[in-house]
C-alpha cells in the first residue's frame, strides 16, 4: 500500500478526522489507519493496540489529539513500547485518573510501577515536543512529571525488601530449580524451547526482550571458546531497534552443545515443513531460538495443540540475509509456558512462601544476578556489564542488600540447606545386570554408571549427570576421579566467567555425595564377610 501525502502533512482541527482516515506507516515498516478500532502493524508484537480504551482516560476535547499523538508515536517506537503506554493510558481512564491533570499524577504514580509511569512521563514529553499537533500539553505539567520521584518507597523495591516471589532468589531456590530443569529436560517434561529458555534465564540473567531476540547465529563457537550474543533493549538514538547493539559473552561448552543438537533438530523440522520457504541451511543462522509458531487470532484448537516448527509467513526467504522480527515469539507465549511450568507436578517449592517458586517474573533472575555478582565480590563496573546496563547507578541497590540477603539465608534458612547437600536422588548399584537399561550399550556413562532414562538427553555426560534422579552409578566405580574432573573443570569455567562457573556447584555436591554413600555400602559390604 502507497502512502499518501495527506499521511505526510500535520493534521489541524479541521483536517484531523482524514487525517486519522488515512494510512501511516509505523516503525516496523507495515501500515496501518489510526481510526480502524484496533492497530497491530507488527506482527511480531504479542496484543494489538485498543486506542479507543486508551483515549478515554482524557477529557473529549483531548481525545482527537491524544488519538493522533498515539498514531504519530507508532511511528517513532517499536509497537510493544506504544501498547504499553495505551494499556496505562486504559488502565488509568478504568481508575478515574487523567494524565493531563497535574493534580491527579501522584495518584498516576502510585497506581503503576515505576516502569509504567516512566512510559506516560516520557510520552507526555513526546506529545509535548510534536509540534506537528496544535493541542499539546503545556509545559508545565512536562514539569510536574519531570519533578515528580519515579521511585516509590525503598520498602516497596523488590530488591531491597527481599520480596520472596518477585525480588532474587536465594541459592537454596536457585539449586532446586537449575535441579528440576535438568531432571524434567531428560525425562522429557520439558522441551528445548523450555529448558534453554529458564537455564539461559538462570545465568544470564537478562530481560526477556533480550532472551527473545536470540537466534542461532548468536551462539559461537572458535579457537577462543564458546560464546552467546546478547543484544541491548533500552538504547536511545542511533543505538537503539531491534537487534542493533550487543554484547558478547562466555558460554558453557556444554550449554553449546545442548544448543548445536537442538539446532540441527530445529533445521531438519524446518526442511520437512517448509520444503520450499527458503534455503534452510542458510537460513538457520537468523532462525529465532524462541519461535512465534502461529497467528493467534487464526489459530485452531489443534492448531494450538500441535503447532508448527515456525509462523508460516512469505517472510521466510528473508531470513537468508537476516532475522525478522515477526518470527519471534512475543511475551504473552512465553509467559504462557512459564506458568504452565509453575503448575507442574513436582516444581521446586519455595521454602520462604511454602508456594511454587516463581518464574513468570523473569526480571527476578536479572535481581539474582546482580545480587550474586555483588555476594562474589565483582566491582560496579563488571556488574553493570553483566547485566548489560551503561552506568553503574542502578546496580548499587545490590550493595545495600547482600549482607542483609546473606544475614537471611544464614539466620533462617539453615534448617533448608540439607536439600543442597542432598544433591543425589539417583540409585547406587553394585553391577550393571541390577541396573534398569544395565543390558542397553547407548545406556552406559563410561564405566562409572548406567542412564535409567527411557529417552536419550543432550547433556554433558558424566559431568552433568550426578545431579539426576536417573543416574544409577556403580558401586565400585572411581567416582573419586569424576570428582577431580569435575573440580578442575569448575575452576577452569570461574577463571574465565565466574556467572556460568557456580553452576557446577550441584554436579559436585552430588558426586560427593555418591562418594560417601559408596563408602558406607562398601564398609557395610566388608563387615557382612
Amino acid at each position: 500500500m502507497k502512502i499518501s501525502v495527506e499521511a505526510l502533512q500535520a493534521p489541524t482541527k479541521d483536517s484531523l478526522d482524514a487525517w486519522l482516515n488515512t494510512p501511516r506507516l509505523a516503525k516496523c515498516g507495515e501500515v496501518f489507519t489510526p481510526a480502524e478500532p484496533m492497530w497491530k502493524p507488527d506482527r511480531s508484537a504479542g496484543n494489538s493496540l485498543n486506542w479507543e480504551a486508551a483515549i478515554a482516560c482524557v477529557s473529549p476535547e483531548w481525545k482527537p489529539w491524544l488519538h493522533a499523538v498515539l498514531a504519530y508515536r507508532m511511528a517513532d517506537q517499536e509497537a510493544g513500547s506504544v501498547n504499553l503506554v495505551a494499556s496505562v493510558l486504559s488502565r488509568a481512564a478504568q481508575a478515574g485518573i487523567d494524565p493531563l491533570n497535574e493534580g491527579q499524577l501522584i495518584d498516576l504514580r502510585e497506581r503503576f510501577n515505576v516502569v509504567e509511569f516512566s512510559s506516560i512521563a516520557t510520552f507526555m514529553a513526546f506529545w509535548h515536543d510534536c509540534e506537528s499537533l496544535e493541542q499539546r500539553p503545556p509545559q508545565s505539567l512536562i514539569n510536574a512529571y519531570k519533578e515528580l520521584p519515579r521511585k516509590k518507597k525503598s520498602s516497596t523495591d523488590v530488591i531491597l525488601s527481599l520480596d520472596p516471589e518477585r525480588g532474587p532468589l536465594t541459592q537454596v531456590e536457585q539449586d532446586a530449580l537449575y535441579q528440576w530443569i535438568h531432571e524434567q529436560f531428560c525425562h522429557g517434561k520439558l522441551n528445548f524451547e523450555q529448558y534453554l529458555y529458564l537455564r539461559l534465564l538462570i545465568i544470564y540473567g537478562q530481560r526477556g526482550v533480550q532472551m527473545r531476540m536470540l537466534v542461532f547465529g548468536d551462539f559461537t563457537k572458535s579457537n577462543q571458546g564458546c560464546k552467546i550474543r546478547f543484544h541491548w533493549a533500552k538504547q536511545k538514538d542511533d543505538e537503539a531497534g531491534w537487534r542493533v547493539k550487543s554484547e558478547i559473552f562466555s558460554l558453557d561448552e556444554d550449554l553449546y552443545n545442548t544448543v548445536h543438537a537442538y539446532k540441527a533438530m530445529v533445521l531438519a523440522q524446518l526442511w520437512q515443513t517448509y520444503p520450499d520457504g527458503t534455503d534452510w541451511n542458510a537460513a538457520i543462522e537468523n532462525v529465532p531460538l524462541f519461535r512465534k509458531k502461529l497467528e493467534h487470532d487464526e489459530a485452531g484448537v489443534q492448531e494450538r495443540l500441535t503447532p508448527p516448527v515456525l509462523l508460516n509467513s512469505p517472510l521466510q526467504k528473508s531470513l537468508e540475509d537476516a532475522p525478522h522480527p515477526i518470527f519471534h515469539a512475543g511475551s504473552s507465549t512465553i509467559k504462557g509456558w512459564l506458568a504452565c511450568i509453575e503448575r507442574m507436578q513436582g516444581f521446586p517449592i519455595s521454602p520462604r512462601t511454602h508456594q511454587p517458586l516463581k518464574v513468570t517474573r523473569g526480571h527476578r533472575f536479572r535481581h539474582t544476578l546482580g545480587t550474586d555478582l555483588s555476594n562474589a565480590g565483582h566491582d560496579e563496573w563488571t556488574m553493570a556489564r553483566a547485566l548489560m546496563h551503561t552506568n553503574t547507578m542502578t546496580v548499587r541497590k545490590y550493595r545495600a542488600v547482600s549482607p542483609e540477603l546473606l544475614a537471611l539465608i544464614d539466620a533462617k534458612m539453615s534448617d533448608h540447606l540439607a536439600l543442597v547437600v542432598n544433591a543425589f536422588t539417583g540409585i547406587i548399584v553394585t553391577d550393571r545386570t541390577s541396573a534398569k537399561n544395565g543390558d542397553r550399550a547407548d545406556r552406559q556413562i563410561e564405566d562409572l554408571a548406567v542412564c535409567g532414562a527411557t529417552a536419550a538427553c543432550h547433556l554433558d555426560a558424566p559431568y552433568t549427570c550426578y545431579a539426576c534422579g536417573k543416574f544409577q552409578p556403580l558401586l565400585h566405580a572411581d567416582h573419586h576421579a569424576v570428582l577431580e574432573r569435575l573440580e578442575r573443570r569448575r575452576e577452569q569455567t570461574i577463571a574465565t566467567d565466574k556467572t556460568t562457573g557456580v553452576l557446577w556447584d550441584r554436579a559436585i555436591l552430588a558426586c560427593r555425595k555418591v562418594i560417601l554413600d559408596c563408602e558406607v555400602m562398601l564398609r557395610s559390604e566388608r563387615k557382612g564377610e
